[in-house]
């Protein structure tokens, strides 16, 4: 089923494969987005202005379904869902690096450009894959080794040292998927719960960091990418629950990640926006953690931040148009998460947080709350990254689930 209102002005492809907004051409909407969670929804909002329609792939009453030109009911799990929209829209994009880089070939294969391109995406969500092509990229990443049983893990922590980090190679996503293991027994013991997830273990040494950045990186189909300025993102049980915009510190140290984002993005063939999340140790080095080939929760505050958002420049860049200014608008933004800390219906209550000034609320209409889970969050500007962060903390106190 898929459910929109008429379209006016619709997508075309010229001979390079970029999608034109022109009138009259075959598909119905621009872009369509495998999934209707908050990622799909804040690249709904930022499309309207541009007269850009976007179709996405969920349910009635996700995040996106509500805003978006059109919905195709269905789940991105769904090979037979994929191919529906599809043939509803100009290019497909993806909410997560989880949907099948298989079901997004057989979309491609029936005349529908997908991006990221799926061949790369099968690299990307496999972690160990993804790892092998950055190193071989001559990217600066932990070191690893790649387990082919619990039997090879007495080897592995002898080669990286204990402890060492345990990695779900697919569907391993906010800790979920994840194990520290600081002896043999622990990774026998977490060996299977997380193989079992799917495509094996991914094993690296354990990076003493001094703290983790992150880079939103848009590239343009057709050429050309445009790099958002450094984030220092603030972790809790694995979930990001603070960042600081520019990430404080030293210059060189940003002018670093910034590079090994760029060419971290361009080693995955990113299209549109890929989110690069770091390491800095100790030494002022720059690892690479994971890379996620979509719009990033670290990237949020470029809403109000940048110039242009990630979100808007997601869209220029998979539709081949010019990508905008990344620029910060004010000299310091900063947002916190709001996480859910019990498990119910969600009744949101925003009237003491809309009191503080500057603060910018976002709720993304989810009907439950559960414990960890992401139900908004909260940006701010200022003179400085801490006096934006010290504003979107209290509001983000008074935001009631």
């Amino acid at each position: 089923m898929v459910a929109g209102r008429a379209s006016h002005h619709l997508p075309a492809r010229d001979a390079t494969g970029t999608v034109a907004l022109v009138s009259h051409p075959p598909a119905p909407y621009h872009v369509g987005i495998a999934g209707a969670g908050q990622l799909a929804q804040m690249t709904v909002l930022a499309a309207w202005p541009l007269g850009i329609r976007v179709a996405v792939l969920g349910r009635p009453g996700e995040p996106a379904a509500g805003p978006a030109a059109g919905l195709v009911e269905g789940d991105w799990h769904d090979a037979d869902a994929l191919l529906r929209i599809g043939r509803e829209v100009g290019v497909l994009t993806l909410e997560n690096e989880f949907v099948d880089a298989r079901h997004l070939a057989a979309v491609a294969a029936a005349g529908t450009p997908v991006r990221p391109d799926p061949e790369r995406m099968a690299t990307v969500q496999d972690k160990a894959l993804q790892k092998i092509a950055l190193r071989e990229a001559g990217l600066p990443v932990p070191t690893f080794v790649v387990p082919d049983s619990a039997a090879d893990l007495a080897a592995a922590g002898r080669d990286l040292g204990w402890p060492l980090m345990l990695k779900a190679r697919t569907l391993g996503y906010d800790g979920y998927g994840n194990a520290l293991c600081h002896d043999l027994a622990e990774a026998e013991r977490a060996y299977p719960h997380l193989a079992e997830r799917g495509g094996g273990v991914l094993a690296e040494a354990f990076v003493d960091f001094r703290r983790e950045l992150a880079v939103m990186v848009a590239r343009r189909h057709g050429g050309g990418d445009a790099v958002y300025p450094v984030v220092e993102t603030r972790q809790h049980d694995h979930v990001l629950r603070e960042l600081l915009c520019p990430a404080p510190g030293d210059p060189a140290v940003a002018h670093e990640a910034k590079r090994v984002a760029r060419a971290a993005a361009e080693a995955v063939a990113g299209a549109g926006v890929t989110g690069v999340e770091m390491f800095q140790t100790a030494d002022g080095r720059i690892l690479v953690n994971e890379i996620a080939p979509r719009p990033h929760n670290s990237g949020h505050h470029t809403i109000e931040a940048c110039i242009t958002s990630q979100f808007e420049n997601h869209l220029r860049g998979i539709l081949g148009l010019p990508l905008g200014p990344t620029e910060l608008i004010a000299p310091g933004a900063a947002l916190v998460n709001l996480l859910g800390d019990r498990d119910g219906p969600s009744h949101p209550d925003i009237s003491e947080a809309a009191a503080i000034g500057g603060a910018h609320v976002h709720l993304y209409g989810k009907a439950d709350v559960r414990v960890r889970r992401k139900m908004g969050h909260v940006t701010a500007l200022g003179a400085r990254p801490e006096d934006a962060l010290e504003t979107a903390r209290r509001a983000a106190a008074l935001v009631r689930l």
